[in-house]
C-alpha cells in the first residue's frame, strides 16, 4: 500500500492544479521552482564532492 501511494504521488497527472491555474498535475509550478531546485542540487553536489575529495 505504501508503494502504491508513493507511485501515485510521482505521476504528474494524478492531482489537479489548485484553483486559479490552468495547469494540471503536481508539477505545474516547476518553471517557478526550477532555479531554486537547481541551486539545491548544486549545493548538494558540492557538499558530496568536498566530502569525497580527501
Amino acid at each position: 500500500m505504501k508503494h502504491l501511494l508513493m507511485a501515485t504521488l510521482l505521476v504528474p497527472g494524478v492531482a489537479m492544479a489548485h484553483t486559479g491555474h490552468g495547469g494540471i498535475g503536481l508539477f505545474h509550478h516547476l518553471v517557478d521552482m526550477a532555479p531554486a531546485l537547481t541551486l539545491v542540487a548544486l549545493v548538494g553536489y558540492g557538499v558530496v564532492w568536498a566530502k569525497n575529495r580527501k
